[in-house]
């Protein structure tokens, strides 16, 4: 209930010299709820979170059932919930969001604590978290891996995560239009902590893909009208107006590829909508090429093998080019 690197008085680092608890390890119950993605952020490998964190354990020594109240719970700030743990020499919990960049922003923080000592911390929280293992080679057709993990600052044998599963998962009204979000589920590990020892680490795990129609429409399809356009340069007779055609199509592809870098995530990577473009860029280009050589052929009186190569270009070379390509691209990227 406290992400300090001194918890309760004890210096993290003497943790390892202290004898455990005798009654062995404090369980505590972890539930994470996202309740908004305020971003992902593909070049910094990122995302942005509001997610409510809820943690319930039981104190026995906290129980106030043969008191004089009538009240079967108590409401406390976190700063007064640890400061009465502490007059009873009760070390609470510590933790912290093992992938967070930044800081985290606590929005609300409260402690329940029922009569029979049963606590139950719950806090708002919006923070940035590290995603290092995001993969875009396969974009815009990838799916991405987020998680939220939370570590104990204690080891394992005095705290212990175990998830709390029904107070687990993602919203109903996530904020995120670029992705579908889906599969949460909570995974619990145990990792090295500060100590050096084994820390009871516990995460959310939730999966996401992209909304396809977008990129379907501002991608691949003008990507293929621009090539059909290439393609279809063939059927002109005069070898002259081709080449002036072929030309203004290269750079309305050029355009087009300006247009939409700024979607495009920068990576030290060619993803498989870079390939396409870089592949169709370099064919297109290629029948400027092409088209000036039949040209140079018809000027130095060799129509007839100019004719000749243009039936194969039109009838088998380009289109077997294009798919030759595009299985590549796809078995190389997406199989």
């Amino acid at each position: 209930m406290t992400q300090q690197s001194r918890a309760d008085g004890f210096d993290m680092a003497q943790l390892s010299r202290l004898p455990p608890p005798s009654e062995g390890p404090l369980q505590v119950g972890v539930g994470i709820q996202i309740n908004q993605i305020t971003g992902v952020n593909q070049q910094e490998e990122n995302f942005g979170v509001v997610g409510t964190l809820v943690m319930q354990l039981n104190l026995p020594r906290l129980a106030f059932a043969d008191d004089d109240s009538t009240q079967d719970y108590r409401r406390y700030r976190p700063d007064e919930f640890v400061e009465l743990a502490t007059e009873q020499g009760i070390t609470l919990p510590a933790f912290l969001l093992q992938n967070q960049q930044g800081r985290r922003f606590v929005q609300q923080a409260i402690v329940m604590l029922q009569s029979d000592g049963n606590a139950a911390y719950v806090e708002r929280f919006s923070a940035t978290l590290q995603a290092p293992h995001f993969n875009f080679r396969r974009y815009p057709f990838d799916k991405q891996t987020f998680y939220v993990e939370i570590s104990s600052l204690f080891p394992r044998n005095f705290v212990e995560f175990f998830p709390l599963e029904d107070q687990s998962g993602l919203g109903g009204l996530l904020g995120e239009e670029e992705w579908v979000l889906y599969g949460a589920q909570m995974e619990t590990k145990f990792v090295t902590g500060f100590t050096g020892l084994e820390t009871s680490q516990i995460a959310l795990r939730f999966e996401g893909r992209r909304h396809i129609v977008f990129y379907v429409l501002r991608l691949m399809l003008p990507l293929m009208i621009i090539l059909m356009v290439s393609w279809a340069t063939f059927f002109l007779q005069e070898y002259r107006r081709r080449i002036d055609m072929a030309s203004a199509n290269l750079l309305v592809f050029v355009a087009f590829n300006f247009a939409i870098s700024t979607t495009l995530p920068k990576l030290g990577y060619l993803t498989f909508i870079d390939s396409l473009l870089v592949g169709m860029f370099v064919i297109t280009g290629s029948m400027v090429l092409v088209n000036i050589a039949l040209r140079r052929l018809k000027i130095n009186d060799r129509e007839a093998l100019a004719r000749k190569i243009d039936r194969y270009l039109v009838v088998w070379i380009y289109p077997a080019i294009h798919a030759g390509f595009l299985f590549w691209a796809v078995k190389f990227y997406l199989i």
